[in-house]
């Protein structure tokens, strides 16, 4: 990066696993508390990114039903926004990468940027099938291409045929996701343990992967609020975003922030399905080529670990945010707030996203040496 750019604030909403509230009140909530935390109010906020498109199994695509967007947001905060916009399909890592963009650009001095998820009543949003379907899912749930994680599904298999795991291996991603989410407040399995017991006997949803290997659907929201570091709020507590890529050329993330994987003090990876999480720990060359199970086998994932991993409990044990509670345990990691579960401060790496389409965003404590 050019130019210093920061997250000075997270904020969050509940999370809940279904609510009477909808989706428009889960966004306030967690904006809101945006602002609060670095130290701003909603008259500064003169940019905006967000990501609406709700990718539940069954999602009906309304505006202010279970996605809501840029338009809504604004009239709703009365925001003077001289930029925003909302990205299809895409992940918080490419929200950062963007509002970084138009912080360097000299576009906006402070971006918001909002993710909300709501399981609207009635609809399916979980690993099942369901006899709607909805936009562009008509072209594909019927042919069974996304039903229960169909694709991953198929991939994890052949990830463990190939190199020799099975699904002890699967449960080691998800009891450390249990474990590191009874220190998370906000996670909906927070006080819910799970035995091994439990996991192997519970029902098949797309083989090799069971019940517990899939996210849970929930209701909420997260924030953040960007700026540059000349524009840093005096209350704000900022982590520096000192590099960002995507899945075509993954190691530009290296190359941007002049760090390599031997520098990360956390990894948050996106485990919306429990094996998802061993691709970027064998494509950063983190884990020898199908190696990754073996990682969490010997326990370097855990706290502590040489590489604590998803320290907040990941999707599997916070809920369904699409990323968004990933982007924000690195910032809290990279802050040094994230209380009973923070490890060493360092550089934090958050990877959003499926293998075939990730994104990545590089959190450090300290400000770029070499940034304007």
């Amino acid at each position: 990066m050019t130019a210093a750019v920061a997250i000075a604030g997270f904020g969050a909403s509940e999370i809940a696993r279904k609510s009477d509230r909808g989706i428009a009140a889960f966004a306030l909530d967690a904006a809101l508390a945006a602002l609060a935390d670095a130290g701003i109010t909603r008259s500064d906020v003169d940019g905006y990114v967000g990501a609406p498109f709700a990718t539940n199994a069954g999602s009906p695509h309304a505006e202010c039903g279970d996605e809501i967007s840029l338009k809504s947001v604004m009239g709703m905060m009365d925001l003077p926004l001289a930029w925003g916009a909302d990205l299809y399909r895409r992940y918080p890592t490419d929200m950062v990468a963007s509002a970084a963009h138009a912080l360097a650009a000299g576009t906006s001095r402070f971006v918001l940027g909002l993710r909300a998820l709501y399981v609207a009543p009635g609809l399916d949003y979980a690993t099942g099938g369901s006899d709607r379907a909805f936009g562009a899912d008509q072209m594909t749930r019927p042919y069974g291409f996304n039903i229960a994680g169909a694709r991953f599904a198929a991939r994890a298999w052949g990830y463990m045929t190939t190199h020799g795991w099975d699904r002890e291996d699967l449960w080691n991603v998800v009891s450390l996701a249990r474990r590191n989410a009874a220190n998370n407040p906000d996670a909906v399995w927070r006080d819910r343990p799970l035995d091994r017991q439990t996991y192997m006997d519970a029902r098949m949803v797309a083989e090799p992967h069971g019940l517990f290997d899939c996210d849970m659907p929930v209701c909420g929201a997260q924030a953040f609020v960007m700026c540059r570091g000349e524009d840093l709020p005096e209350a704000a507590t900022p982590a520096w975003v000192t590099g960002f890529s995507g899945f075509a050329r993954p190691n530009a993330i290296w190359d941007m922030s002049g760090r390599t994987p031997d520098d990360l003090a956390t990894a948050q990876l996106y485990d919306g399905f429990s094996s998802m999480i061993w691709e970027w720990l064998d494509g950063f060359g983190i884990t020898e080529p199908g190696q990754a199970p073996g990682f969490f086998r010997d326990g370097h994932a855990e706290p502590g670990g040489r590489l604590p991993v998803n320290t907040f409990g990941g999707s599997l044990g916070e809920g369904r945010m699409h990323g968004m509670g990933h982007l924000r345990e690195g910032y809290l990691q990279a802050t040094d707030r994230a209380g009973t579960r923070q490890q060493e401060t360092g550089p934090a790496l958050v990877q959003v996203g499926p293998f075939d389409d990730s994104s990545f965003v590089l959190l450090e404590p300290d400000r770029p040496r070499h940034a304007a």
